[in-house]
């Protein structure tokens, strides 16, 4: 199939994926699983251009991992749509697998772009690009977990909804650029109790954020000015939690909250040494250096890893004792794409790689997924 049709419904197109499986003996104290997901073998799917692999057809802008096995790929078909009809629209793309990449479903979700996917109450939100031909707008779409069944919750004429965070299926905070007749930009952030449906702007008190965790349902809190500030952005009451989370000379800028321990915590940054870069966890005030590297790890409780730049490669990054001590995995067999990446629990990665040994089949773009073995 040289291309996909065009269609404004869903199509739904059951992907049995033959997986190669590469075992990583890098590190003998926890051996890992690279399976790679060859797009070629999905059924009715072809090479792109009929020389790059089938995978090569779509951009994807985010991994949401829901669990271990059920991941879900969004993005666009842009560079098939291109190439085929160049002044066609591209499609939004979502693909979904339950087990762990071994069978994906491919969902077609009209025009446009899928920019980003959130889980929240086994419920998932979408945010589709619709902006053609230098006109910005956008919607925002509603599916179960599987994809099988979605809706288009609200669309915005002029405006991109981007950054979307949901407490509840109801409750959610967005961010809306728009751009008025003499190209100025405006940024509002705005909440809705509905569901996606309305929007209306919140109430900050004069803050400016654009990372932030819930609290509670109307409830938010981030860092502004070196200090942990909570707001309701219902009424607009603010509150300093943490005054002075940074001492003088470094910064700290986002806040995260651990998947496991449910503890907030911040990266601290020396302003004259990229390489002095340590976790702090804010209401505990634990502190930990991380060994030399520029990059935000992911944590869940005692574990946290991270993949590092290395010449032309990849290495994955390790700790199981809250960065005490940490393992590293030489990734030499393929070229990793670090944007998208997601991670999930202690040792899952899933990213976009470049395979480069073995036969002309066996080179080329493959989904890879690195599972913890027992």
């Amino acid at each position: 199939m040289k291309y996909f049709n065009i269609i404004t419904f869903i199509t739904i197109a059951v992907l049995i994926v033959n997986s190669v499986s590469c075992q990583n003996n890098q590190n003998k104290t926890d051996q890992m699983n690279w399976k790679l997901i060859d797009f070629n073998n999905i059924p009715n799917e072809s090479p792109y251009n009929n020389y790059f692999n089938a995978i090569g057809k779509y951009n994807f802008e985010q991994i949401l991992a829901i669990n271990e096995e059920h991941i879900v790929l969004v993005g666009n078909n842009e560079p098939e749509s291109v190439t085929v009809i160049p002044t066609k629209q591209k499609e939004a793309i979502a693909f979904v697998s339950l087990d762990g990449g071994n069978t994906i479903t491919k969902h077609n979700l009209g025009k446009g772009s899928i920019n980003s996917v959130t889980a929240i109450d086994k419920v998932l939100f979408l945010t589709n690009n619709t902006s053609s031909m230098g006109k910005i707008s956008s919607q925002l779409l509603k599916a179960d977990l599987s994809l099988e069944n979605w809706e288009t919750v609200a669309e915005f004429n002029d405006q991109e909804i981007y950054n979307v965070n949901f407490f509840s299926d109801k409750i959610g905070i967005a961010s809306f650029v728009s751009e008025d007749y003499h190209q100025r930009v405006s940024d509002v952030i705005k909440c809705t109790i509905d569901g996606g449906k309305n929007w209306s702007t919140i109430k900050s008190s004069g803050s400016k954020f654009s990372n932030f965790v819930f609290s509670a349902a109307h409830e938010i809190e981030f860092i502004e000015n070196n200090q942990l500030i909570r707001l309701n952005f219902i009424s607009g009451n603010k509150e300093i939690l943490i005054k002075a989370i940074a001492p003088e000379g470094f910064t700290c800028s986002s806040i995260f909250k651990d998947t496991e321990s449910q503890e907030l915590y911040t990266f601290i940054k020396n302003e004259h040494d990229k390489n002095h870069l340590s976790i702090k966890y804010l209401h505990s005030q634990e502190e930990i250096k991380l060994p030399n590297i520029e990059y935000l790890v992911e944590t869940m409780g005692d574990y946290f890893h991270i993949m590092i730049k290395n010449g032309i490669y990849y290495n994955y990054m390790w700790s199981g004792d809250k960065g005490k001590t940490w393992n590293t995995e030489k990734l030499r067999d393929f070229y990793l794409t670090p944007r998208p990446i997601e991670y999930f629990g202690k040792g899952n990665v899933f990213a976009f790689v470049t395979c480069f040994k073995g036969t002309e089949s066996e080179r080329g773009g493959r989904l890879g997924i690195r599972k913890a073995t027992p």
